[in-house]
């Protein structure tokens, strides 16, 4: 949407438009030729207003943008990797502590049924009844 460069009056289209390019070149610049509603002045203007983007300006945006995908897709590869080898560690630490565990578990029972005997013998070398508080 334009102005009037006059009155300042808003004009949605213009009259007619055409294409200027440079030489070699494959985008151009559309200009446009408006007229006011109100005072009826007549002005050319820039009818795209840069919204049109040329072919090789689009391909760089599309290559930069192909390139960053590439980036960040290798370097998810790298964490996932990074991650699943350290997840298959932790893993094998966490394998090697249950066992650990499992054999101090092991160990505490044992030495509770010998102190567990060690009690009850000492009661009956003693002749002590056994206690209600237990």
């Amino acid at each position: 949407m334009k102005e009037c460069p006059k009155c300042g009056t808003a004009i949605n289209s213009p009259l007619k438009t055409w294409t200027l390019s440079r030489k070699g070149s494959t985008g151009g610049t559309e200009i446009g030729f408006y007229e006011c509603p109100g005072c009826l002045t007549r002005f050319r203007a820039r009818a795209n207003d840069g919204n049109e983007v040329g072919i090789k300006t689009l391909t760089k945006k599309i290559k930069g943008i192909e390139d960053g995908l590439v980036n960040t897709l290798r370097n998810l590869r790298e964490k996932l990797k990074t991650l699943e080898t350290e997840r298959a560690n932790l893993l094998l630490e966490i394998g090697e502590l249950k066992k650990m565990a499992e054999g101090k578990a092991s160990a505490l029972e044992s030495e509770i049924g010998m102190l567990r005997e060690e009690v009850t013998s000492l009661r009956q070398l003693l002749g002590v009844a056994e206690l209600d508080n237990e």
